[in-house]
């Protein structure tokens, strides 16, 4: 098992703060749910971080450890008790004051417009209130509703809820004009909803001081509702706003309703009705309500287009979602699928590991879900050797079990060391990682495990503990003269030491050790690490010097990454020389795409990663510029 040790894994940071709680999760799961704690590198999330703090078995904890930890407990934020308007007013700069001669100054509040409301403050980790100065209202109105959802990158998820969830004077258009009242409120509670967070949008819109927000609120609260399986409180809403609303989502609702209460000749007309208004509703619809009327079987190979009323037919019926429906499924609707107890395990896994690969899910709630899989005695007994045989996330749930019941430190780094292994082969390296995190924190960072500094290092790392990650780097310096493993997993962390820093020089001698492990810039793959570690570097700030840079000009000389739109590249680089915070953040994860930083070519990195520099979001920067690194392999 030791040849595991030795070969470089995968990886992924973010940036900070805290979370919001919502509803529970994984309704259906059981098992035991490993404990699990968050530091200031993690994601800003949005779900219930449900584990408690793991105990620290690696050394006494000093008083500035004690209060590090503190500092990065999640931060919950009550949204049934937002603050009054006037308050994000009187923050944000909406009010005129002026001095009443005496040293004190008097003034009255400016009306706070709709498009100025956040829920997350920069004290409380969002952006500094001023975001959006001198930005152009069309060019937010155009690009907002594009932002990624799907990357799998919690760095970026974390940077768009800030985005979305910061107060501060909107940007006004042609003239100062300010546009529709609420509208780009709107854009981004639409953009939450994708996100999978309808609590959070609906509490963004009740922020709000005005607005006609009360059709949208209700659609999010009834697809809150089907998203827990709340028929009678759906169907109570849908037949309540039917004749108050011409929407047609309130109408396939009702059908919807109406075929689970076996009204079948009353769901059977709003289904003609609905055809009849313009307003079809896609196959999957009519597919499923046929099936729950009892006109044939609900047979569907595919569901591009999983919303929350599909998804709850189909838990209605008892049958499972088609494997596409993950690719396009919002997080909500993932953690749905993967909580549904009566449907395929293998589903349900590759649901929640996706939605933790998105920063939507804790990853104690996979674990729960990797311990409830059933395995025979003969399984059970090698797991090592009957994870080799299968693949995908059963292979990882054997693996996960098998090292919950190592109780031996040694042999538990070891079955760490090939679960880690397994998972960088299928592209799931930060998911395991942490998933893992709290084994991983039972094992002690001493000399006596420097062999095991690289996959514990590595690990770290992508479970955004960067203090944690850099202690073991420390064990393998120190124990690098006397064991070549340790040697090796210094020279192996050092590249993500080095962008995690504050240091600006670059350790030209450990540079030189690591272009000699990777066996020199004409490997193939040794150029293609080389050319991101070097990019990464220069965009974070670092001093690269020309012939750091003129190792790369041995190999080859074009890359076939996909690349921004130059209009996009362009407007990033405007709005960076401009520091026009929101619009640099907004451009920056339009630039990184669906993909996420595992994808990007290294000119967008680069540009992406400089450009959140600009703006002064080094922490974000530096948790893409971690994310790009362990996907690439270093």
């Amino acid at each position: 098992m030791r040849d595991s040790k030795n070969r470089p894994r995968t990886k992924r940071a973010a940036g900070l703060l805290g979370g919001i709680l919502l509803a529970a999760l994984l309704a259906g799961s059981a098992g035991p749910s490993p404990a699990q704690t968050e530091d200031s590198d993690a994601p800003l999330r949005l779900v219930p971080l449900e584990e408690e703090a793991a105990p620290d078995e690696t050394s006494p904890q000093t008083d500035a450890e004690a209060d590090a930890d503190a500092e990065a407990e999640p931060l919950v934020l009550d949204i049934e008790n937002l603050a009054p308007p006037e308050e994000v007013a009187e923050e944000s700069g909406a009010n005129s004051r002026e001095s009443d001669g005496a040293g004190v100054e008097v003034g009255t509040l400016d009306a706070i417009a709709a498009d100025d409301v956040g829920l997350l403050d920069e004290r409380s980790g969002g952006f500094a209130d001023t975001l959006w100065q001198r930005t152009r209202r069309d060019i937010v109105k155009l690009l907002l509703p594009r932002l990624p959802i799907e990357a799998r990158s919690p760095a970026m998820r974390s940077a768009a809820l800030k985005l979305l969830l910061s107060p501060g004077k909107a940007p006004r258009g042609a003239g100062g004009a300010g546009g529709e009242s609420g509208e780009l409120l709107r854009l981004r509670a639409e953009v939450l909803a994708r996100m999978g967070e309808y609590d959070v949008a609906i509490a963004l819109l009740r922020a709000a001081p005005g607005g006609d927000f009360e059709e949208v609120i209700a659609r999010y609260d009834n697809d809150r509702m089907f998203l827990k399986l709340d028929f009678t409180a759906a169907c109570e809403q849908a037949r309540a706003r039917i004749d108050l609303s011409p929407d047609a989502h309130w109408q396939r609702a009702l059908i919807l309703c109406q075929s689970r209460e076996e009204e079948v000749e009353a769901a059977s007309l709003g289904l003609d009705l609905l055809r009849e208004s313009g307003y079809a509703p896609d196959a999957a619809f009519v597919t499923l309500i046929n099936a729950m009327n009892g006109y044939g079987e609900a047979a569907l190979e595919s569901l591009p287009n999983p919303t929350p009323m599909l998804v709850s037919m189909l838990r209605i019926l008892g049958i499972q979602a088609p494997l596409n429906a993950l690719d396009a499924a919002n997080p909500a609707l993932l953690r749905l699928i993967a909580g549904a107890a009566d449907s395929d395990i293998g589903l349900r896994l590759a649901a929640a590991e996706q939605a933790e690969a998105v920063g939507a899910l804790p990853a104690a709630s996979v674990g729960a879900l990797y311990a409830e899989v059933q395995f025979s005695a003969e399984e059970r007994a090698d797991p090592l050797g009957y994870s080799a045989l299968i693949e995908g996330p059963l292979a990882r749930a054997i693996l996960y079990q098998a090292i919950l019941t190592e109780d031996v430190p040694t042999a538990r780094a070891e079955a760490v060391g090939v679960a880690l292994q397994r998972a960088q082969e299928e592209a799931r390296f930060a998911t395991m990682a942490r998933v893992l995190l709290p084994a991983l924190q039972a094992i002690p960072a001493v000399r006596e495990f420097a062999w095991f500094a690289g996959d514990a290092g590595r690990a770290y790392f992508a479970a955004g503990r960067w203090e944690e990650a850099r202690r073991w780097f420390d064990v393998a310096l120190a124990g690098r003269g006397a064991n070549q493993e340790a040697r090796q997993a210094a020279i192996a962390l050092w590249p993500l030491v080095a962008l995690t820093g504050q240091e600006n020089e670059i350790d030209a001698a450990m540079l030189a050790d690591w272009w000699q492990a990777q066996g020199g810039a004409m490997d193939p793959v040794a150029h293609r690490q080389g050319g991101l570690l070097l990019t990464l570097l220069s965009a974070l700030g670092r001093n690269v010097s020309p012939e750091q840079w003129d190792t790369l000009l041995a190999g080859p000389l074009s890359e076939p990454s996909a690349v921004a739109s130059p209009a996009l590249r362009h407007a990033l680089r405007a709005a960076a020389s401009d520091r026009r915070l929101g619009e640099v953040v907004l451009l920056a994860l339009l630039d990184l795409g669906a993909g996420g930083p595992q994808n990007a070519a290294l000119i967008t990195l680069g540009e992406t990663i400089a450009g959140l520099r600009d703006v002064g979001l080094e922490r974000d920067a530096q948790a893409i510029a971690v994310e790009a690194a362990l996907a690439g392999g270093l």
